[in-house]
């Protein structure tokens, strides 16, 4: 079939809905383990660096999607893990947390992680070395979607497999 035209090889279903999602050629779904937490890894022909273009392409919509953000605070960092559709308080962090609050400069995110803005994944051994807060959402859900350590990569992993990598504090810093 030619590239664009719909593939009707992979069908997935929200849990909370009866609207199937069609999944297009350009990706390619495999199951794998990263860091011990089994995943479906989902890679695409095209860069996932946004949750716009995330949803677009792996069809499932933005509150399923999360993100993974590299906060300053203070004089060190944090990892902020937020639904997609949702976006972070700097004034309800910096009430929350004490400190100052800003989010890492891109080289930050290098230098720190290992990956380019919009490459990170909370599934790395980086990321769970830091203190991360999670959005109190996310619970709701039995998956997620996530960044997949590359720009043209996604993970869906079960929520209570991310929880038990990650240890995070619930803590609700956005808006």
């Amino acid at each position: 079939m030619p590239k664009g035209k719909l593939c009707t090889k992979y069908i997935r279903f929200y849990t909370y809905s009866i609207i199937p999602t069609i999944w297009c050629y350009g990706v390619k779904v495999w199951r794998e383990v990263v860091d011990g937490i089994d995943v479906e890894v989902m890679e695409f022909e095209d860069t996932v660096e946004t949750v716009e273009k995330a949803s677009k392409l792996s069809g499932y919509p933005a509150p399923l999607i999360i993100k993974t953000l590299l906060l300053r605070v203070g004089e060190g960092y944090l990892i902020a893990v937020v639904r997609g559709d949702r976006r972070l308080d700097l004034g309800k962090a910096e009430r929350a947390l004490g400190k100052r609050v800003s989010l890492a400069k891109p080289s930050e995110v290098k230098a720190v992680i290992g990956v380019e803005v919009g490459a990170v994944t909370p599934l790395s051994p980086k990321v769970k070395g830091l203190q991360v807060v999670l959005d109190p959402t996310i619970l709701s859900q039995e998956f997620v979607v996530c960044g997949g350590g590359a720009l043209n990569r996604l993970y869906k992993v079960r929520v209570r497999d991310l929880l038990n990598y990650l240890d995070p504090t619930l803590l609700d810093i956005f808006k």
